[in-house]
């Protein structure tokens, strides 16, 4: 009986080709769950463009701190009667460029609560002229504080936020109150409380 023996040649031609088929099926699988993880992670171009300096600040760049005091912004947490308390923020861009950020009349405001009730917001206010924006640049990392405003211990509703506007006062004798601000859509990082003696 004859015995078929393969040439050396052509058994190295068929391990190379088994070889070059495992290779193809290892990349095959490797190149699909790479298009799968594409999927889910919003495409293969997923990265942010740099952000240039003169750019509209992005929200995660801007901290807005909230303070309490007296007109020439002493900070103060203890107001006696015929003492009104006045709010004002500090708005600092975190960032590496500088950017701009709106911080007019149109996207400021004040809050307050005493407890967990609403007691007043500067959005009620009647303005003397019409809300306007203020488009500021930011230098990152330099502090820039707004001017301050004050809260003549009244209630506010749709009708105002003042004594003008026929707005009831509020409870002294020792009440606490809690005031925030936002700017521009960020709330500040902090909640300050004061009392009305």
């Amino acid at each position: 009986m004859t015995t078929y023996q393969r040439r050396p040649s052509v058994l190295w031609t068929q391990r190379v080709i088994v070889l070059g088929i495992l290779i193809g099926l290892i990349w095959g699988i490797i190149s699909f769950f790479g298009f799968i993880g594409g999927l889910f992670s919003g495409g293969h171009n997923s990265t942010q463009p740099t952000m240039q300096a003169g750019d509209a600040c992005q929200p995660q760049q801007i901290k807005v701190e909230s303070f309490v005091g007296t007109a020439d912004q002493k900070h103060q947490l203890s107001f006696n009667p015929g003492e009104n308390p006045y709010f004002w923020f500090e708005i600092t861009n975190v960032g590496s460029v500088e950017c701009t950020f709106n911080v007019g009349t149109s996207a400021t405001y004040y809050y307050l609560k005493s407890g967990s009730e609403a007691i007043w917001s500067s959005k009620d206010c009647i303005l003397s002229v019409q809300r306007q924006d203020t488009i500021m640049l930011l230098s990152p990392n330099q502090p820039v504080k707004s001017a301050p405003s004050d809260w003549q211990r009244v209630r506010s509703s749709s009708s105002g936020c003042s004594l003008a506007d026929g707005q009831r006062v509020v409870d002294a004798n020792g009440s606490s109150y809690l005031m925030h601000a936002e700017v521009n859509g960020v709330i500040s990082e902090n909640t300050v409380q004061f009392v009305l003696n």
